[in-house]
């Protein structure tokens, strides 16, 4: 979410004279690439970060390329919807260019015109009413003879698209024996069958009405009509709307531009009020069944109850089938098109994503997340800022699926937005810096290595926003600017896959007519069963990194190793699996067979993705063993390289250990995830000598490992190699 300035208009003149202005606000002569930062320039780099290491600021606009270079920032953010409501496009190009010129780096460009992006204020529904998002919705009605009924489309319903009439055997659907009948505009017509049955009525709703795309309207004065993103046209012109006009006013946006820059673009089914809706959506698009049928060799129109109800393998594999079809036509006809336009143009890709911290939440919003997401070419998310107090209810997920698709996509770049209101809401829009650093600190755990941010720096007249000193967000600044740097380069270490289980979630997932934070309610036991998976390694210091099925089935075996991108694992955890597809099954046979260890935890795949395939994945399964979360970590043995021989205490609850590759030095990341000084001793005793970076001083130091006692500040971090970084390193790519 964003909360942001609009953008005054400016002249010039203007942006010349401040050009001259203020050159001592630049944080360094010029900006170093990752390779640059190294050796005999690394020490003056880390003491002053270059502007490319600093915070992304929300805002673009004649006062704040006068104000941010002096509290230190590194480049702006720029929301320009205000100049495509009123006009004056040609400043765009102007702003964009001086910001650029002044700060040596590039700008990122919002696609939002109000968020969710999608929208671009409502111009893509009122040029094309058809490309407006749509939902579908069931009505029913019961019965037990062979009378005539009737059923009508529900008063909040667009149109009917088809019916369904089932038999009932002990109060559960036949979808095997679905008839599919006729229907009129508005209803539909027919006898009832013999025995019991259920008559189901499908229609299409407009997404109009209390959906994100609503919350906003006043906020961004837009009309709250958003598109259909699943439509390859709606995209398209979304494009032509929102991005190609804005990239049209900069001159050489491929030297000026890092990226278009997404804000929570959805599948827009949610539910966004309190109180319940008249029916309950799941998504859907023209092209839909035909896809549907393309990808999965039937027919899903007479299953379309099975979206709505059924615990029957056979029903949860429809819901599996469907939401893989609406994740594949998101990917291409939203992610990709999106991707290809922005490459074409030489920028990036970019932009985070709604809830993705909750499993069930990543089917409701997107069919599959990571397969979505990974179209993104340079990873984003959101993370909240919060208070102690609510620290130990803080949901710091989000990373890991940023790091799963920067190791699966082998992604340069990835960018961490601190968002002041998603944890403590709008009261408190200046955190203090220490919470601030935190945030940062949590999300740098899962190897993030940019961050943005749109925290006001002046205080407010009503009290929720107090603001900063030059000062102390320049220290900010200083900080994120270190911790940047050295994590530019850097790769998770660690040989332990955790498999992505979202087939389960989606053989789960039924749409609902609640408000979507109550219904997130119904997956809780899933969402629990993951997490405790997550946590049992997390607490005996083994990281993971989490990888889809498809690059499961797509990876490469290699003595015992399983190698997904940049990743390299002898160790595959797959948690709370109950239906397997066969290529995935495939590959896990090979990894074992070659020496990988594959541990099932809680349950074993019964069910193959069809039903023909059921046999051969119990067969295969029969002999494995399954385990519980608290036994995982005494099956891996080794989740580190073996340069990676060091052990710290005191451990979690108060330092979080992180491991990466940065070329061939393996690099250590100490955090402290208390408000309170610690202590942090290497646990065992090797010979050598750590070279310290401490990212609140900037200072480069040495100490003997024997001797290693590190102070480390209340919610700060220290990065230690016990190597030195050379002056001419390898590749990025390790």
């Amino acid at each position: 979410m964003n909360y942001l300035i609009v953008t005054p208009r400016l002249s010039v003149i203007g942006i010349c004279l401040l050009l001259f202005v203020f050159p001592q606000a630049k944080a360094a002569e010029s900006p170093l690439a990752p390779d640059e930062v190294i050796g005999a320039t690394l020490e003056a780099a880390f003491r002053n970060p270059p502007n490319q290491y600093r915070l992304v600021q929300y805002g673009l606009d004649r006062r704040t390329l006068e104000k941010y270079p002096r509290y230190g920032i590194g480049s702006y953010m720029g929301f320009f919807y205000s100049y495509l409501r009123n006009g004056h496009m040609e400043e765009i190009g102007t702003l964009v260019d001086a910001a650029f010129k002044q700060q040596g780096t590039k700008v990122w460009l919002a696609d939002d015109f109000g968020y969710p992006s999608g929208s671009a204020g409502g111009r893509i529904v009122a040029q094309n009413p058809e490309y407006e998002v749509r939902g579908l919705a069931m009505v029913t009605t019961q019965g037990s003879s062979n009378n005539s009924v009737t059923l009508t489309i529900a008063p909040e319903m667009e149109k009917a698209l088809t019916a369904v009439i089932y038999p009932r055997t002990n109060g559960e659907i036949d979808l095997s024996r679905g008839q599919v009948l006729p229907v009129t505009t508005n209803q539909v017509q027919t006898r009832g069958i013999p025995g019991d049955w259920q008559l189901c009525l499908f229609g299409t709703q407009i997404r109009n009405t209390n959906t994100q795309a609503q919350s906003t309207i006043a906020q961004f004065r837009t009309t709250g009509h958003t598109a259909d993103l699943l439509n390859s046209n709606a995209v398209a012109s979304f494009i032509a709307n929102m991005h190609a006009p804005i990239l049209a006013q900069i001159t050489n946006p491929a030297a000026s531009v890092e990226a278009f820059y997404a804000n929570e673009p959805s599948l827009n089914q949610l539910h966004w009020k309190e109180t319940p809706a008249p029916l309950a959506c799941m998504p859907w698009t023209g092209a839909l069944p035909e896809k549907f049928k393309q990808m999965h060799g039937y027919d899903l129109i007479p299953q379309l109850d099975a979206l709505y109800e059924g615990k029957s393998a056979e029903a949860q594999r429809v819901r599996i089938h469907f939401q893989q079809t609406v994740a594949e036509l998101l990917t291409v006809n939203f992610g990709r098109q999106i991707l290809d336009w922005c490459n074409a143009q030489g920028i990036h890709s970019s932009g985070h994503f709604l809830l993705t911290e909750f499993l069930s939440m990543q089917v409701a919003c997107y069919g599959d997340y990571l397969k979505v997401f990974a179209e993104f070419d340079l990873p984003a998310m959101e993370t909240g800022i919060p208070n102690p107090d609510k620290l130990p209810r803080f949901r710091d997920k989000m990373g890991e699926f940023i790091t799963a698709e920067m190791m699966w996509k082998e992604r340069e770049k990835t960018l961490c937005l601190l968002d002041p209101i998603l944890a403590c809401g709008l009261n408190r829009l200046s955190p203090a810096p220490p919470l601030v650093r935190n945030a940062a600190n949590l999300a740098l755990l899962n190897g993030v290595n940019m961050y943005s941010a749109y925290m006001p720096l002046d205080a407010n007249t009503n009290g929720t926003a107090t603001g900063y000193t030059v000062e102390e967000y320049r220290a900010l600044n200083d900080y994120i600017g270190r911790v940047s740097l050295m994590m530019q380069g850097a790769r998770p270490a660690t040989s332990v896959a955790l498999y992505y289980p979202i087939a389960m979630f989606q053989a789960e997932f039924l749409p609902s007519k609640l408000f979507h934070n109550t219904s997130l309610r119904t997956y809780a036991k899933r969402q629990r069963a993951f997490d405790d998976t997550e946590k049992a390694m997390q607490e005996a210091d083994i990281s993971y990194i989490i990888v889809h099925p498809e690059a499961v089935a797509q990876s490469v075996i290699d003595e015992g190793k399983m190698k997904i991108g940049w990743g390299s694992y002898r160790y595959l955890v797959m948690p709370q699996m109950e239906f397997l597809p066969l290529p995935v099954l495939d590959k896990i046979q090979e990894f074992e067979k070659s020496g990988g260890t594959v541990l099932w935890v809680d349950t074993k795949p019964k069910y193959g993705t069809y039903a023909k395939e059921d046999a051969q994945v119990e067969e295969a399964l029969k002999k494995k063993d399954v385990i519980t979360p608290s036994t995982l970590a005494s099956h891996i043995t080794n989740p580190y390289p073996d340069d990676f021989n060091l052990h710290f205490q005191p451990g979690l609850p108060q330092l979080s250990v992180a491991r990466f590759q940065r070329g061939d030095q393996p690099l250590y990341l100490l955090v402290n995830r208390t408000g309170d000084p610690i202590k942090a001793t290497v646990s065992d005793s090797p010979v050598g000598n750590l070279t310290v970076y401490d990212p609140i001083t900037g200072i480069i130091s040495k100490t003997g490992l024997t001797q290693a006692s590190l102070e480390i500040g209340g919610y700060s971090s220290l990065f230690l190699t016990p190597k030195t970084i050379p002056q001419h390193p390898p590749s990025s790519n390790p």
